[in-house]
C-alpha cells in the first residue's frame, strides 16, 4: 500500500476554526512557529481507559516497534483498542509519562507536533495541567485519513478547554503530561475498534 504523507497546516481561518478548534484566545498565525527543527519528548509510553476506575469496558493496547516509514528509521507507537458505545463518556486512549527533562520543555514550549497514521476518525491531544481537577484538560481535536501519514503542528495557544468543565487559565508550568484519546462520541459499532500508529512526538521551543 502506498503511503501518503500530508501535512496538517493549522490556518487561522473562520472555516477551518469551526471545523476543528475553537479561535478564542488565537493571537497569532501559526506560521511564526518553526516546525522544521524540534526536541523529541521522552519518558515511558502508555496506555489507560475507561476501564480504570470509571466503570466502563473499553480497552486500549500498544505495541512499540522500530520501522521505516518515508524512508526514515523511527520508533512507532501503534495503538488500538475498542470503546464501549454502551457506556456514557466512553473512552481510550494513549500517552507519555514524560521524564523530567520532557516536563521541563512543555513548560515553555510554542508549539507540539507528530506524526500519525489514523483510521479515518477524530482524536484529541490533552495538555493536562495539575490545576484542573475535573479531568476538563485544554485540548485540540484533530481529523485524521485512513492509512495516510499526517503530521500534526499544535501551537500551544491551540489548547483550549471543553465547555463543560471548570474553566481554568492554561498556564504551561503546571502541566503534569500530554495524553490522546478518542472517546464515545467519536465511535459507532461501525468505527470500532479503533486504531493508530504515531510517531515523532516533538517539543518546538
Amino acid at each position: 500500500m502506498k503511503i501518503v504523507q500530508k501535512t496538517m497546516v493549522l490556518f487561522l481561518s473562520a472555516a477551518l476554526c469551526a471545523l476543528v478548534f475553537s479561535c478564542a484566545g488565537a493571537s497569532a498565525p501559526a506560521a511564526e512557529v518553526d516546525f522544521t527543527t524540534g526536541i523529541l519528548a521522552t519518558g515511558e509510553w502508555m496506555t489507560y481507559s475507561d476501564i480504570e476506575g470509571d466503570g466502563g469496558s473499553s480497552t486500549a493496547e500498544m505495541v512499540i516497534a522500530e520501522e521505516e516509514i518515508d524512508g526514515a528509521s523511527v520508533t512507532t507507537y501503534s495503538v488500538t483498542g475498542n470503546v464501549t458505545t454502551q457506556f456514557r463518556y466512553g473512552f481510550a486512549g494513549w500517552g507519555l509519562d514524560a521524564d523530567e527533562e520532557t516536563l521541563e520543555r512543555y513548560k515553555t514550549a510554542r508549539a507540539l507536533s507528530f506524526k500519525i497514521i489514523g483510521d479515518g476518525s477524530r482524536y484529541t491531544i490533552k495538555f493536562k495541567l495539575r490545576t484542573v481537577t475535573d479531568h476538563c484538560y485544554h485540548e485540540f481535536t484533530f481529523p485524521t485519513t485512513a492509512g495516510e501519514v499526517m503530521k500534526v503542528e499544535v501551537p500551544m495557544r491551540f489548547f483550549m478547554q471543553p465547555s463543560w468543565g471548570d474553566a481554568v487559565r492554561f498556564n504551561q508550568a503546571q502541566v503534569i503530561g500530554v495524553e490522546w484519546q478518542t472517546h464515545e462520541s467519536s465511535r459507532t459499532a461501525a468505527n470500532n475498534p479503533f486504531s493508530v500508529k504515531m510517531w515523532d512526538f516533538l517539543i518546538h521551543p
